[in-house]
């Protein structure tokens, strides 16, 4: 109960998670916090649609000085989500119209490229450290696996849940019961 307290005062302290979670009722998904005056470590928990402004916030927010020079990009746990904004999340880091990622479907390609550029404060970390732990999934694994083949940083942590999956709930248009409506879940794309 306390851990929820807390959580919920980290929230409502910080105006601009206050503002986005009063507008949309999205929880925010980076935490972040300074280690010394030289590290930046961002917790990103999962991907949805106010992520990318929240980054871009948080980076912005601290990009001061010229001491601030490696950044610690932490997606343990993260359990993936809103797959459709990776390739304007990976564009900061890779550049614009960068291939970064490939959906397979049935023996269909497709081929997704980065969305947007390269973003200012990102620039002064000339070292990255990605973590990742076996709780890291779907498109959180995407990330990691794109930042390592570009070598933006360093990966580190343990294999992580392996899926690199997208997954969607389909709803089942002949149900077994008229009084449950029942949908399955299932992989559309690896």
């Amino acid at each position: 109960e306390k851990n929820k307290i807390e959580k919920s005062y980290e929230v409502v302290k910080d105006t601009d998670n206050r503002k986005v979670y009063e507008n949309s009722g999205v929880e925010p998904t980076i935490e972040w916090n300074l280690i010394g005056s030289k590290i930046l470590h961002l917790h990103q928990t999962k991907f949805s649609p106010t992520t990318m402004e929240e980054f871009v916030r948080v980076t912005a927010k601290v990009d001061s000085g010229n001491q601030l020079d490696t950044l610690i990009y932490d997606l343990r746990g993260n359990i993936g989500g809103d797959i459709d904004e990776l390739p304007y999340f990976l564009g900061p880091f890779i550049g614009p119209d960068n291939y970064a990622y490939q959906f397979y479907q049935q023996g269909k390609k497709d081929d997704y490229k980065t969305l947007s550029g390269w973003m200012n404060s990102l620039v002064r970390y000339k070292k990255v450290i990605i973590l990742i732990d076996e709780n890291t999934q779907s498109t959180a694994e995407v990330m990691a696996s794109v930042l390592k083949k570009y070598n933006v940083g360093t990966v580190l942590g343990t294999t992580t849940k392996g899926w690199g999956t997208i997954e969607r709930v389909f709803p089942i248009t002949n149900q077994i019961s008229d009084n449950e409506k029942f949908s399955i879940f299932l992989v559309h794309h690896i």
